[in-house]
């Protein structure tokens, strides 16, 4: 979804879309609305133009074309405000003053005919697809906060309700981050990512120039990439829970998640700001229909899970919760947010990726060994591949090097996981004798020039087994590039080397490897394997 709005050299209102979208009539209820008494001859425009006191709400319909519309036979339901119009009430959508005077008009109507009561009590979605409390207080409806002078004036085309003063515009979670100067620093950020993207088959072409195409109505669309990653937070039809940290608690959870962002001197220094700013993102958007009633944990945007987070000590602990139209914002002074439970991702090394991850191979049979794939459900191969290196060498075993990317600057435990010789495509076969493996391993780390070796490790070969090569491992820097091309320059590497010796027969100097698995871990110690 896009956020279209248009920025014109020649003013058009988008009038044209109520004209077709409009065209859903409530005939059969407005009959019902008159019970046989005689029908009103005014329409809506020329009942709203007899009085003075809606005379600037008047010339603000009229220089949107809205004057056409309410003064035909479409039904309609207008919420007329007196005196003043106030602009500054509609903020913080890189709206132009065309827009946001078009947006005041349409948080006053609403298509068909919505009657008053002493008694109402709705949600009216108006035009702009605002939601809008029209409920009694006292006894006098009020519409979004602003109380009803008169109300239930019957046009031939609708319904007609004059309003003490201009009602509320009510912010979505997006506009209202611009709202309150304790969000600077967030709102900053996730704006600066906003961009207007030229449409030409949207826009209005006005001849060639120069053998180029020109046009009279150019229309851009704003775009965001951040929202098809948390959100589209400026969606009237979605319902957000976002927890927005004020500006000193956001500088920080930024200055906390920098430590992970390590880089060497060689590289941006604004790289650890930019991916720090982006982590704390996946914790703080969350989808409030899509939340489960049944679950103790709340999932963000993101896929990351918080337990329980309105309960004490959780991630909503101490937040003031602002109302918008499409959910809400959770005002926060503080965050009781720990980075692991944003970057506790794996990474996973696929084996049988060759051909992104494999940075040297020596003594196997380049020509036959392929990725196998296992059909079979329930083996514990991951994405259903692994790789088979076989020994080409009478007096070494197979030997390979993996580029290991995107580490973080904090410690890991570093694992690889083995598959028996037995496991086929079909599943484990009683016909293939297992052997056990040995191998030696090395962790290269360009950055330090540091090398982690750890030789003769057991492999038992009767099992898809995870073996701990090291745990608690810290990295000193960060290696994190997701949009990198090529592994070929890779600064973190690992290699296993197959060590059997040609007479230990019941071990096979080959590779059978799954996958290469780094997990984050606190103090030390996170994996839940031994």
């Amino acid at each position: 979804m896009k956020d279209t709005k248009r920025y014109t050299r020649v003013a058009i209102c988008c009038v044209a879309v109520l004209a077709t979208g409009l065209v859903l009539s409530c005939s059969d209820d407005w009959d019902a609305h008159y019970d046989g008494l005689p029908r009103p001859t005014r329409t809506l425009w020329q009942e709203i133009t007899a009085r003075p006191e809606l005379a600037d709400f008047a010339k603000l319909l009229k220089s949107h074309g809205y004057d056409k519309f309410l003064d035909s036979g479409q039904r309609y339901t207008v919420w007329a405000p007196t005196g003043t119009i106030d602009t500054t009430l509609v903020t913080g959508e890189n709206m132009t003053s065309d827009e946001v005077m078009e947006q005041v008009v349409k948080n006053h109507i609403a298509r068909g005919v919505i009657a008053a009561s002493s008694v109402v009590n709705d949600t009216i979605k108006v035009l702009n697809g605002k939601p809008m409390p029209f409920v009694s207080e006292g006894g006098v409806p009020h519409f979004n906060g602003s109380p009803a002078k008169s109300f239930n004036i019957e046009c031939s085309n609708g319904d007609l309700h004059i309003l003490d003063h201009q009602a509320v515009y009510n912010n979505n979670v997006w506009s209202y981050l611009r709202q309150d100067a304790d969000f600077s620093n967030i709102t900053n950020y996730l704006y600066s990512f906003n961009k207007l993207e030229f449409v030409p088959e949207l826009s209005t072409p006005g001849g060639v120039v120069n053998g180029e195409q020109v046009y009279t109505d150019s229309v851009f669309v704003l775009t965001n990439e951040l929202w098809g990653q948390i959100g589209y937070l400026n969606d009237e039809q979605r319902n957000y829970t976002m927890l927005v940290p004020v500006n000193d608690c956001w500088d920080r959870l930024v200055d906390k998640f920098k430590g992970f962002y390590h880089y060497s001197e060689d590289e941006e220094p604004e790289l650890a700001d930019k991916y720090a700013c982006r982590s704390i993102l996946d914790a703080l958007v969350f989808e409030t229909r899509s939340q489960s009633s049944t679950s103790d944990y709340w999932e963000s945007t993101s896929g990351k899970l918080f337990y329980r987070p309105q309960d004490a000590g959780g991630l909503f602990e101490g937040t003031e919760a602002i109302g918008c139209s499409n959910g809400q914002i959770l005002k926060a002074a503080d965050v009781n947010l720990s980075p692991y439970q944003v970057l506790n991702s794996d990474i996973v090394v696929e084996a049988e990726n060759i051909g992104d991850y494999l940075l040297a191979a020596n003594y196997y049979d380049e020509n036959q060994d392929r990725p196998v794939f296992v059909a079979a459900a329930n083996t514990g191969v991951s994405s259903s591949y692994y790789m088979k290196f076989t020994s080409t060498n009478m007096l070494r075993g197979a030997t390979v090097t993996y580029a290991i990317p995107n580490v973080l600057s904090c410690a890991y435990d570093i694992g690889i996981v083995f598959v028996p010789m037995n496991l086929t495509r079909n599943g484990w076969s009683s016909s293939i004798d297992t052997k056990k493996g040995r191998v030696d391993v090395e962790l290269n780390d360009k950055y330090t020039n540091e090398k982690l070796a750890v030789g003769g490790i057991e492999i038992p070969g009767d099992k898809v087994d995870t073996i701990w090569v090291a745990q608690g491992y810290h990295f000193a820097y960060c290696d994190y590039f997701p949009d990198r091309v090529s592994m070929e320059d890779a600064k973190i590497s690992l290699k296993i080397v197959s060590t059997p010796k040609r007479s230990e027969s019941d071990y096979t100097r080959d590779l059978y490897i799954d996958c290469i698995l780094l997990k984050p871990s606190i103090d030390g110690d996170l994996s839940d394997e031994e």
